[in-house]
């Protein structure tokens, strides 16, 4: 018999929150610490109808690894890189899913390969004699969430910009199903026929139709799976966040890696960072591996921030001149004088300068420029969890909408004209270059809460109107599930409907995710 552990939750344990900052309850976690155990425990808890919530690193913002209820199932002892292998595409690493990017780009880096196995024959060897490392270039903003739950909510993050979302990097999947059964796809191998997905699974034959709807592949989107003709049964698990089956294994593939030059460029105004924005984008030479954008409001909060404590944020102080900024990184190859020489030209034409510009190399310098970057979410993140002991039922409230290029300016002045005219306070920051930034609304009662929810369910239908997503990166979970049938009508909920009920009649796997409950 193979064991696995147990343990009952108490009162504020972490498993019961995310980073949404919203909490949820359950009886025991299930921590199992392989495929095997993983495969028992789902068996044993499928007989007898016990509801498994999937917990990982809970990164997520969405409240998708909050339980209502039941056990929660922790893949955190199921980490670690197992191997590299290589196709005609290139190489790929073999990883479990509590792997985080930073400890798998670690490995790679440092080329620790010493533990790993040739996932196909002298692949570890063929990448350690490589002149230059290769890495894995998807970077969902949080370098310590888990790669598996990247996978299951498509999560993606500035260098979409350049490298496209998770999807397009996931070779293959090893799944558990409800019941304890497990498959293992590779993409190609299992396709839908039209709208008819059949595949084989353990003992069964699965067999469904998928929903009438297209995933919008026009703009960043991680509005559910990518549902569409001849889809591949890959894709099925990609953005449908544990709800048909519980990724036990990825592979995914990866890039050479190579040196990069980061730049922070400082404008007076919000105008001035959006038009250098679109300008560089436009360009078609520069190339950059993002486009990050920083609104004066957010600028205001970082200082406000350090003002306070310094220790807070560890950047040196900002510019008198820093009103708005812009950031970006470059692949420093034999044409970065001339890229750099047209960003000058470019800013200037804005009201910005290099001379006026950070500019990072080395690590320590390139990693204190990430802290600037990141340091409005999470500050805002803080804020709210302080909120918490007098407003229990508060979350944050952030943005996560994108809309195609020629929509963006009409999308950024319907959220001001709205936030304005309600009266909340805000900062926008974020992942311009894909015409997706982040609206966080700065809270300050349960009043501004109920106000904030009625804005976002506007932005989230003015995005879709536009052609747009509304949510780009951070998934469904729970607390955004009413944008899915904003999105896919009650045809295309019911679509997905079907699917689960097909998979998981019993309804046991991350009740609440995407979909309502059922039992």
């Amino acid at each position: 018999m193979i064991l696995f552990d147990r343990q009952r939750i108490r009162t504020g344990s972490r498993y019961l929150t995310d980073e949404s900052k919203t909490t949820g309850s359950a009886e025991y976690v299930v921590t199992p610490n392989d495929g095997n155990e993983l495969r028992e425990a789902m068996r044993v808890n499928h007989s007898k109808g016990n509801r498994m919530t999937v917990s990982a690193m809970r990164t997520g913002v969405c409240g998708g690894c909050v339980p209502n209820g039941g056990y929660v199932l922790s893949l955190e002892r199921m980490t670690g890189v197992i191997g590299i292998g290589r196709d005609e595409r290139g190489y790929f690493a073999r990883v479990l899913p509590c792997t985080t990017v930073r400890e798998l780009n670690r490995v790679l880096t440092t080329r620790d390969f010493s533990r790993l196995v040739d996932v196909t024959p002298g692949a570890v060897e063929s990448l350690k004699g490589e002149a230059t490392p290769w890495f894995y270039p998807i970077d969902p903003t949080e370098l310590d969430g888990s790669i598996g739950g990247n996978i299951a909510c498509n999560s993606s993050g500035p260098r979409t910009f350049k490298y496209g979302p998770t999807r397009d990097w996931v070779r293959r999947l090893d799944i558990v199903l409800a019941d304890g059964q497990g498959m293992d796809i590779t993409r190609g191998e299992f396709k839908a026929e039209g709208r008819r997905m059949t595949f084989p699974a353990g003992r069964e034959l699965y067999s469904f139709e998928i929903p009438g709807y297209d995933f919008n592949r026009n703009v960043k989107n991680a509005t559910g799976p990518m549902i569409e003709e001849d889809m591949d049964l890959v894709d099925l698990f990609i953005g449908s966040e544990g709800i048909f089956g519980i990724i036990a294994e990825a592979d995914v593939y990866l890039a050479p890696w190579h040196p990069l030059l980061s730049l922070i460029l400082f404008f007076r105004t919000d105008e001035d960072a959006i038009g250098t924005i679109r300008d560089i984008r436009n360009d078609g030479s520069i190339d950059p591996e993002f486009l990050e954008y920083m609104d004066c409001r957010s600028i205001e909060l970082v200082r406000r921030t350090m003002d306070g404590d310094p220790a807070l944020i560890r950047i040196p102080a900002l510019p008198e001149y820093a009103g708005s900024a812009v950031f970006l990184d470059l692949n420093e190859d034999e044409n970065i004088e001339g890229r750099i020489a047209k960003i000058g030209r470019i800013a200037e034409a804005h009201g910005g300068s290099l001379s006026r510009t950070w500019c990072g190399r080395d690590a320590q310098s390139r990693e204190r420029m990430r802290e600037l970057r990141h340091s409005v979410p999470r500050t805002i993140f803080e804020y709210v969890a302080s909120l918490k002991g007098s407003m229990p039922d508060i979350h944050k409230m952030g943005t996560d909408m994108s809309v195609p290029d020629d929509a963006a300016d009409e999308m950024m002045a319907f959220y001001k004209e709205r936030l304005d005219g309600s009266g909340l306070e805000y900062v926008i920051f974020g992942h311009m270059g894909d015409n997706h930034p982040h609206v966080e609304i700065i809270l300050k009662s349960m009043e501004d809460f109920e106000k904030a929810k009625r804005v976002y369910a506007e932005f989230a239908e003015k995005a879709i109107e536009l052609g747009g997503s509304p949510s780009a990166e951070h998934g469904i979970g729970k607390i955004k599930r009413e944008y899915m049938r904003m999105m896919y009508g009650d045809e295309g909920i019911a679509g997905l409907r079907r699917i689960k009920d097909t998979m998981d009649p019993k309804g046991m796997l991350c009740p609440g995710n995407i979909l309502e409950e059922t039992r």
